[in-house]
């Protein structure tokens, strides 16, 4: 008999907290087809939901001030030395490996501590969601190192280097850009991250009660994103800010005013407006507007 579980993901630095709710049944089993490379488009898919939601992660336990949006490019005469006799899915593999290359040497000049995630691009996210073939990119969201290390350990085109907002409500939509550019391939990652990255607390518990209920949020939480509900569904899916903690104020306790509950995520640094990025995991969306460099 199959069970109604309830999971929480925590991510203290920036307050914000997911719950979903979802069934578990006996056999739980990878169905054959879809065990690795043997994907198809509705499990793809998925993959690009759950992508988006565990790079989400990763930057609402990790980012702040100090860390930079990094786009590393390639001029004529390298594109045609590195990729010229490449086919497009090739370029975009040798692309990501030379990222990473580019990450090891920064931990050269800048020390192992750097912090990372970087993707590799052949895509741009256009202003009503579709995708356009561009030249293929990199781009590299990273603390610990200054701009002068940046700008030196790239040597095969233009590198572009701006500051990533900090005391957002939300990075979400910064992971949901990325993650929706990268195109899938068979047994390819969307994105790699360094070791030494904050990840979110996770509480997991079985639902006792009537598992129809419309899952609830704390209260005086600001509600960033909920899947519609619909009566009696088992599978729900909710992100909120939580409420800030009170501090006494002349004997009193009141609530504290948060500076990040005054930024909007549409000033993230997305290089090239936003989209609407709805249905994700489940049917929970995330939408953002266009914004420009900051």
């Amino acid at each position: 008999m199959g069970k109604v579980m309830e999971r929480r993901y925590i991510c203290d630095k920036t307050g914000v907290v997911e719950k979903t709710r979802f069934y578990v049944g006996e056999n739980t089993a990878l169905h054959p087809r879809w065990r690795k490379g043997k994907t198809k488009a509705d499990k793809r898919d998925e993959n690009q939901r759950r992508a988006a939601r565990e790079l989400a992660r990763i930057f609402n336990c990790n980012l702040d001030g100090g860390w930079y949006f990094v786009t590393l490019t390639y001029s004529d005469d390298a594109h045609e030395k590195l990729f010229g006799s490449m086919t497009e899915d090739q370029t975009l593999i040798e692309s990501k490996r030379l990222a990473g290359l580019y990450v090891r040497r920064l931990k050269r000049k800048a020390g192992a501590g750097i912090k990372y995630a970087y993707v590799s691009s052949d895509r741009e996210v256009e202003e009503d969601g579709s995708l356009t073939p561009v030249r293929v990119h990199n781009h590299v969201v990273i603390c610990g190192a200054d701009m002068e290390q940046l700008r030196e350990c790239w040597s095969y085109g233009v590198i572009d280097v701006r500051s990533v907002y900090a005391n957002q409500d939300d990075y979400t939509p910064l992971a949901v850009y990325l993650v929706q550019q990268v195109r899938s391939l068979p047994d390819y990652k969307k994105f790699n991250t360094s070791r030494n990255l904050e990840k979110p607390r996770v509480e997991e518990r079985v639902v006792v009660g009537d598992p129809g209920d419309e899952m609830r949020v704390q209260p005086g939480a600001k509600v960033l994103d909920r899947m519609t509900y619909r009566e009696g569904s088992v599978v729900q899916y909710v992100r909120y800010k939580r409420r800030p903690k009170a501090v006494k104020r002349g004997g009193k306790r009141e609530g504290t005013d948060n500076p990040s509950d005054s930024a909007s995520p549409s000033h993230l640094p997305l290089h090239k407006g936003g989209s609407d990025g709805r249905d994700l995991e489940g049917g929970a969306g995330f939408e953002f507007s266009k914004a420009s460099w900051g």
